[in-house]
């Protein structure tokens, strides 16, 4: 799952999260690939840089959804949070390959039963569940990326800043 900072990624985390799946938010903010653990779960993210390391992710045969949402609209509430905007990043996510949805879709129970399907076939929709969260703002505690880990990443050929 990818996205822009404010376009849902948190709460995506979270709705993606089950009894048979981990789906974690923004992980490359706080370690490396090789400390995410997910148990037997089978493991997924939700993310607002990933589509910045091209390199990591075509190593992966596995779906990919976008959610697009106005850049403008999710650097409004970036500057609410006292964040940067989006401009640096812009690029890189208008070239990440995978299906897309809009941010409206998520909030529409046929658009998300598509994202559902599309990312966690075999694994049953839960209609309640998705009502009951789809009322919810989900947002993360803390929007810090650890500056050892980005080092890493730029020093694995990952991070490609534009």
């Amino acid at each position: 799952m990818l996205g822009l900072p404010r376009s849902g990624t948190t709460w995506l985390a979270n709705w993606l999260t089950t009894d048979r799946t981990l789906c974690l938010h923004d992980p490359f903010a706080k370690q490396l690939p090789e400390h995410w653990e997910g148990g037997t779960k089978r493991l997924g993210i939700s993310c607002t840089g990933a589509y910045l390391m091209p390199k990591w992710l075509e190593q992966f045969d596995c779906p990919v959804a976008i959610i697009e949402r106005d850049a403008d609209e999710c650097d409004k509430c970036l500057k609410k949070l006292g964040l940067p905007s989006t401009n640096g990043i812009r690029g890189a996510f208008a070239k990440a390959k995978g299906k897309r949805w809009t941010f409206a879709d998520l909030w529409n129970e046929d658009k998300a039963k598509e994202i559902w399907s599309h990312l966690l076939p075999g694994i049953p929709f839960d209609s309640a569940r998705y009502r009951l969260l789809r009322e919810m703002r989900i947002e993360p505690r803390d929007y810090g990326m650890d500056p050892v880990v980005v080092h890493e990443l730029m020093e694995r050929g990952w991070l490609q800043p534009e």
